[in-house]
């Protein structure tokens, strides 16, 4: 059995040559305490120099990924979970397409949900949300948490725990799902290839299952905070948090210092 979170000294050569898809969450894994930083914003821009395919696979809102699909360098973002997907188009235009999983009571719920927990603290960003429900765990005691997983449960909902989040989707669907619907739908891209040709980069336990889906998996060093929390650990832990640990993955992928 291949071992799992080693600490991440570079790219074998092996794994250099085959990464063409860069498949990354987005807060605590680009950004770093809420913040995008120079270097990781850098990275970015090297990765697709690189000609490599960037798709950000995110839990943050709509109106978040709107601006990431027309201001950073990537091809593509799913996001709320894997609600929703806005791409570049052929003709350049942005493409936005909807998850057929999605419930068709998903709005009803959704509304009946909030106000069950209207005593509870939303993200900030929730009035930019489609289709799901970011609830702030800095403001959540730990029963509180406890409670509110068994009321998403009881309303139909599914939910996903981030560094700064509990996500609430109402449908059939999760970040690897999402993911290998739109690469196959939008971009002919088979699972097998994506697993063959892809990396992933995440920073916590609503990532884990990607890490265990790609081979080539690399996790934040807050992965390591919470190492015993986890069933699939990423291949790679790096040594950085957040955009200093995905700038070190970029640095690897285009290759030694000369």
């Amino acid at each position: 059995m291949e071992e799992r979170g080693l600490p991440f000294q570079g790219l074998s050569d092996e794994e250099r040559a085959a990464v063409e898809i860069v498949v990354t969450d987005v807060d605590d894994t680009i950004t770093k305490g809420g913040k995008l930083y120079p270097n990781a914003f850098r990275a970015l821009w090297r990765l697709k120099r690189m000609g490599k395919m960037i798709v950000l696979l995110t839990g943050g809102s709509a109106g978040w990924s709107d601006a990431y699909i027309r201001q950073w360098p990537v091809d593509a973002v799913i996001a709320e979970g894997g609600a929703l997907i806005l791409a570049h188009g052929k003709s350049g235009e942005i493409v936005y397409r909807n998850n057929p999983m999605l419930d068709p009571q998903c709005q009803k719920k959704k509304e009946n949900l909030l106000r069950l927990t209207a005593g509870l603290r939303l993200s900030t960003d929730q009035y930019a949300r489609i289709f799901d429900i970011a609830y702030d765990k800095k403001h959540l005691r730990a029963h509180e948490i406890h409670t509110l997983k068994g009321m998403i449960k009881a309303a139909g909902g599914h939910w996903s725990e981030s560094s700064i989040h509990i996500n609430v989707g109402f449908g059939s669907y999760g970040k690897r799902s999402a993911l290998l619907y739109f690469m196959e739908s939008l971009y002919d891209i088979s699972g097998e290839r994506l697993a063959e040709k892809g990396a992933y980069l995440g920073d916590s336990l609503n990532d884990e299952e990607m890490f265990a889906f790609m081979p080539l998996s690399v996790g934040m060093h807050s992965v390591e905070d919470m190492r015993e929390q986890f069933v699939h650990l990423p291949r790679y832990i790096t040594a950085g948090y957040g955009g200093d640990g995905f700038a070190d993955f970029v640095s690897s992928l285009e290759g030694p210092a000369e």
